[in-house]
């Protein structure tokens, strides 16, 4: 299946039943959510940090400290993307790095926030549930997602609940 405008992506790390995956791109399309593993990002943000650092060193020595923060924020726009488009060709193409949870599948929907480093960086998470009791963990900027979700299951005919825990998804009769 081809990739549509409606499309959506998010950078996250993946978790399937607590057990870490690895950093990937979350993608919705009008069909299936999937994470595709990739790794531009990371590649661009040493990248980025060398070009920029080792001029800074030469030139402004006393700047040179600041090359790996503007090296990360300048190298993780770039690679980010990056990871995007080669994530939607990975889907496309059905990539073994792909991991595809089509949404008739999906059962239950809850997100949540956890604080790391004495409350400074706020994470939040997307655990979606299968009708095989699978959790899959999409750990990024995923709160805009659930109500994309939730749209477009209700799309495929199948009624979405709110719940205190998050989103129950009504199997179809």
């Amino acid at each position: 299946m081809a990739m549509t405008q409606s499309t959506r992506t998010e950078s996250v790390w993946l978790r399937v039943d607590g057990i870490k995956k690895g950093k990937g791109v979350l993608l919705l399309d009008p069909d299936r959510l999937a994470c595709v593993k990739v790794r531009a990002e990371l590649w661009f943000w040493v990248l980025t940090i060398l070009v920029i650092g080792i001029p800074a060193r030469r030139f402004a020595p006393d700047y040179a400290v600041l090359s790996p923060i503007l090296g990360v924020i300048v190298g993780g726009l770039i690679g980010r993307a990056v990871d995007r488009k080669l994530a939607a060709r990975a889907m496309a193409r059905g990539s073994r790095r792909a991991t595809i949870i089509p949404l008739e599948e999906i059962t239950g929907l809850r997100t949540g926030r956890s604080a790391g480093l004495g409350d400074w960086f706020v994470t939040e998470a997307l655990v979606v549930t299968t009708a095989d009791g699978t959790q899959y963990t999409f750990v990024g900027r995923t709160s805009y997602v659930l109500a994309d979700i939730a749209g477009a299951i209700a799309r495929h005919g199948r009624e979405v609940r709110a719940t205190p825990l998050g989103l129950t998804v009504v199997p179809q009769a």
